[in-house]
């Protein structure tokens, strides 16, 4: 039976900023918290859960993910390939789509078209074409054999163990790969929405509040609008100037 699981991989650890997956994205709704709730339902999609390090200072990822009522499984803080692996094993899952905690306006939409795209090409890896999204809003599905495969393979450093699918994007001919197409009005490859520093934690902040200002859903169709708007006022503003 075919089973296909959203993993958030998610831990307090970060070395640039500290615990950014619990500071708020507006009021006290936490990025962990806002990416649980706009991820809960996602088309051709079993199950959505969180995995989590045993480190003790991820005991509070633990516990929103039960408020959020999201399943979290806890493994190895770096080794995030057997992490992968443990929620595979438990939800039974043949099919994994990655996400990482640090970009809250991943879009559900978008995922589930390379979920969907993954499964009718019969894929082993599935991801968008480069520089076809925004970073921050992209998607990646991989086959659960793959990730045992690679956990049996000496060539299979401890970096590739940590970053999941570098392995597979170095050697794309050695997989069954799909890359998925989008629209040209959603290329926009030099914008980033994902959080590394408290100035990224600010920008997804303002990105937030000028979309709510606007009555807008936060998805890449509007994400990207927001900046085709200001891309098209800078152009002004230099004409003028």
């Amino acid at each position: 039976m075919k089973r296909t699981v959203a993993v958030i991989q998610a831990r307090t650890g970060s070395n640039r900023l500290p615990r950014k997956i619990l500071e708020p994205l507006f009021d006290d709704v936490s990025l962990l918290a806002y990416q649980c709730r706009h991820l809960r339902n996602i088309q051709g999609v079993d199950e959505l859960v969180i995995a989590t390090t045993t480190h003790p200072n991820d005991d509070t990822v633990e516990r929103l993910g039960q408020a959020e009522g999201i399943r979290v499984i806890r493994g190895s803080e770096h080794d995030v390939l057997d992490r992968f692996l443990v929620v595979a094993e438990r939800t039974l899952a043949t099919t994994l789509v990655r996400i990482t905690s640090d970009s809250p306006f991943r879009d559900p939409k978008i995922i589930a078209r390379c979920v969907a795209d993954h499964h009718d090409n019969l894929s082993e890896y599935t991801r968008p074409v480069d520089k076809h999204l925004p970073r921050g809003l992209r998607a990646e599905v991989v086959e659960t054999r793959v990730l045992q495969h690679l956990a049996a393979d000496p060539e299979v450093t401890a970096r590739h163990r940590e970053h999941v699918t570098l392995f597979i994007r170095e050697h794309y001919e050695a997989f069954r790969t799909h890359m998925v197409r989008f629209a040209d009005t959603l290329h926009y490859p030099d914008y980033d929405f994902s959080v590394d520093t408290r100035e990224d934690l600010d920008f997804v902040r303002s990105v937030y509040v000028q979309m709510s200002e606007r009555d807008w859903p936060i998805d890449a169709e509007h994400i990207c609008k927001l900046i085709s708007e200001q891309v098209a006022e800078q152009n002004r503003l230099e004409d003028i100037a």
